[in-house]
């Protein structure tokens, strides 16, 4: 028997994500004119995400993808469109939405392929029925086992029966893709092999596509043992409710882990929600069939190898363009049994028990000195890129301004001079604001990383160091995305995807989003004389602009009351909306600047100083005014419009080339 031990420290991870999002950020700034290129396009391939295509996993994947088409020679070109999937409860708009993108493209003579990013995109494209055979589709970050989305008119509890959704595709048109495989029989053995007492296996998933798929999966799977008792544990029942369920478990019980992300109410959760609930039952032995928990409460268990895809899928495009037979199939990915050293050693399991092959996680924070060196060489490869791309601008406005001066004349000279200055100074405004607040979480992840690897600290300190590291990591994560969000706002590359929403019910929504980061003492609610009315809008960033609103008033209101309100100027054509706070207040003279870049009212407040900038940007995009109320005393309050009918409604695509940023 062997057995494999890795290691795996959330602070190491975090800080490789930072740099990992900081070097596509510096690849953004290098000209286009030194990227590959490929000099024609001869099609389009239509990439579909379930969810947001700017969150880590979905731009991750675009970029691999969009590398491997080039390096691959296929003249196509790639367009992104996102979905917006949220909870189940929204899952009788995902046909619709797939049904109206797919539209937009499907007479386009240009359209040569279609990628589907996650399982509510790939369910949704099945369930349409039928595609083009000249048109190969794809899957990816989705399971070979799914439900069918007809299945909604009846109650969700009964979405009992699982799909082979592989079969499915090939009924309907040439299909492909990576899909995951998820099996039970191998789970089931691994603990009836280690708990040979075990009569009930409790089974818990989320609210997600995914989560109601596993269920799906385990009742059928589960029909084969007649001597085991499954028990379903459905966290749309409630948080109360799945916690009474574990701390009731029968004896001989033990719990398999599927997905454990969404709640019953369709939020997203932290990842040790459900930490906590298992927690309530800690002598129960815990599995995962999916890897969730594995960093955590699960022993181990036996899951899929996860992997990107993009590479695989870019071969089989490539391979059909190329006029080869059987380049479109399914691969199905291999799994592994994975475990968790801390556990394995909690519950007195020896790893000779385990089956062969067997990788064992070690999680503790003991290991994070032996990635000392990864840390320094994290570090140092952000800085050496800062210096590359420093020196790349500079070379490139430089040669920018000494071309003009050969080909103008004299009068356009001077006006050369004046914008290349203009241009420096705001070049070096940027770099400065950059550099001061890039260093400052660096810092403290550098220093705190070697304070870590003392003998010396106490467990206290220890924790507290972490739980530093993971505050600047994070922190720098948030200016990254800012910066990519304002110059995609900027450059018109950002997607905006209208439809019509009810602004009281956002408005609610938003509150409930902020509410975690309220000071305690301070009230926020929402008036309007409006119980219901619907507006044509981008959801995803009106609500960006109102969360940052809130944010930022929640930011300097010591005590008192933060305000949401809306009013329909129909004279007009807007929606004006307004936050008001009870906080400090804005002097006149600083105003006018609080919508600048990295401009902050107060330097010792933690922020970006991008989030009233960004918030501008979305609002000029749909055609509306943002400004600080200068009449209000109170507090301060900050008011923008949004038209009833946006300027470009529902004509926002996301293009992506080799020069993709």
């Amino acid at each position: 028997m062997s057995v494999f031990h890795i290691v795996a420290s959330r602070p190491i991870r975090k800080i490789t994500a930072a740099a990992a999002v900081l070097f596509f950020l510096l690849l953004a700034l290098i000209p286009g004119t030194l990227r590959a290129q490929i000099d024609s396009r001869e099609g389009i391939i239509l990439v579909v995400a379930s969810y947001n295509p700017d969150t880590r996993r979905m731009s991750g994947f675009i970029s691999d993808f969009e590398q491997a088409i080039v390096q691959k020679k296929v003249p196509y070109e790639i367009v992104v469109e996102d979905m917006g999937c949220k909870g189940l409860s929204e899952a009788p708009q995902w046909q619709e939405r797939m049904r109206d993108i797919l539209d937009r493209y499907r007479k386009n003579k240009q359209l040569k392929a279609v990628v589907l990013l996650g399982q509510e995109a790939w369910a949704s494209f099945l369930a349409q029925g039928d595609f083009p055979d000249d048109i190969p589709f794809f899957g990816c970050y989705a399971s070979v086992n799914g439900i069918a989305l007809s299945s909604l008119n009846v109650p969700q509890r009964d979405w009992s029966y699982s799909v082979d959704m592989a079969a499915l595709a090939d009924s309907i048109g040439t299909a492909g893709g990576c899909l995951n495989r998820y099996d039970v029989d191998k789970n089931v053995d691994l603990i009836r092999s280690l708990y040979p007492d075990v009569r009930n296996i409790a089974f818990v998933s989320d609210n997600t596509y995914g989560g109601v798929s596993l269920q799906a999966l385990m009742r059928r799977e589960m029909l084969r043992y007649d001597d085991l008792r499954l028990i379903q544990i459905d966290s749309r029942e409630g948080s109360d409710s799945v916690v009474s369920r574990i701390t009731r478990l029968p004896q001989h019980s033990a719990l398999l882990i599927g997905t454990g992300r969404v709640g019953d109410d369709g939020q997203y959760l932290m990842y040790s929600a459900m930490n906590d609930l298992i927690a309530e039952n800690p002598t129960v032995p815990v599995f995962t069939l999916s890897g969730a928990g594995l960093e955590s409460v699960a022993i181990g268990g036996y899951n899929p190898k996860y992997k990107s895809g993009a590479g695989e899928i870019a071969g089989q495009i490539a391979g059909y363009y190329h006029g080869k037979p059987g380049a479109v199939h399914f691969e199905l990915s291999d799994g592994e049994y994975r475990f968790n050293a801390n556990k394995l050693k909690e519950f007195d399991i020896a790893e000779y028990k385990l089956p062969a092959g067997s990788v064992v996680v070690d999680n503790t924070e003991a290991q994070l000195r032996k990635y000392r060196s990864v840390i320094y060489s994290s570090v140092a490869a952000l800085i050496l890129l800062s210096l590359i791309a420093v020196f790349i601008y500079f070379l490139y406005y430089k040669n920018k301004r000494l071309r003009n001066v050969l080909e103008n004349r004299e009068a356009e000279l001077i006006e050369a001079k004046e914008k290349a200055e203009e241009s420096d100074l705001l070049k070096s405004a940027f770099l400065a604001n950059m550099s001061h607040e890039i260093r400052t979480p660096l810092n403290a992840i550098v220093g705190f990383s070697s304070l870590l690897t003392s003998a010396e600290i106490s467990p206290e300190e220890r924790e507290e160091y972490s739980a530093i590291i993971s505050t600047n990591s994070e922190l720098m994560l948030t200016l990254i995305n800012d910066i990519l969000d304002i110059s995609r706002l900027e450059t018109g590359k950002i997607h905006f995807a209208y439809e019509d929403i009810d602004i009281p019910s956002l408005c609610q929504q938003v509150i409930m989003t902020t509410t975690h980061n309220r000071r305690e003492g301070v009230e926020c609610v929402f008036e309007s004389s409006y119980e219901t009315y619907t507006l044509r809008t981008d959801v995803q960033r009106l609500s960006q602009v109102l969360i940052n609103l809130l944010t930022n008033a929640n930011k300097f209101t010591e005590q008192g009351r933060i305000t949401l309100s809306f009013e329909v100027l129909e004279k007009e054509g807007m929606v004006r909306f307004a936050v008001a706070d009870t906080g400090c207040g804005i002097p006149p003279e600083k105003q006018a600047k609080v919508f600048d870049r990295f401009e902050k009212l107060d330097e010792f407040k933690q922020g970006t100083g991008l989030g009233l900038a960004i918030c501008r940007q979305i609002v000029m995009k749909v055609g509306g005014k943002i400004w600080v109320d200068g009449t209000y005393t109170s507090g301060s309050r900050f008011v923008f419009t949004h038209p009833i009918r946006p300027l470009e409604d529902g004509d926002a695509v996301v293009s992506v080339g080799s020069g993709m940023a």
